[in-house]
């Protein structure tokens, strides 16, 4: 693997006085608070001091999907699905009403 391709497939965030990279495959979901986004990932967490529609600029378009106001998910990584939520992790994720239809189509249930 090239490293632009391991560039374009990882973000680095601030852990300390350092950055440290993180794959967006081990990203679990990202979750908004207030002008911060908490991005979950399969070891740990992180904050990240910007708003959730700005990370997720930042990320690799497509990896992770928006599935309420407050949350988005790394599509790779639920678990399940309720009639109203994800499980993601050890989490459930609600889905919001508007992000339903598209998240759901993404997900291909059978």
């Amino acid at each position: 693997m090239n490293n632009d391709h391991r560039l374009a497939n990882s973000v680095f965030l601030r852990d300390g006085a350092q950055h440290v990279r993180v794959s967006v495959q081990e990203i679990l979901y990202l979750e908004a608070d207030d002008n911060s986004t908490h991005v979950h990932a399969l070891h740990r967490s992180y904050t990240v001091p910007r708003m959730l529609k700005e990370v997720l600029d930042e990320l690799p378009a497509g990896r992770l999907e928006r599935v309420h106001r407050s949350y988005a998910v790394n599509l790779e990584q639920v678990k399940a699905i309720s009639d109203n939520g994800l499980h993601v992790g050890e989490r459930w994720l609600p889905i919001g009403r508007s992000f339903r239809g598209e998240v759901l189509g993404k997900l291909r249930l059978l």
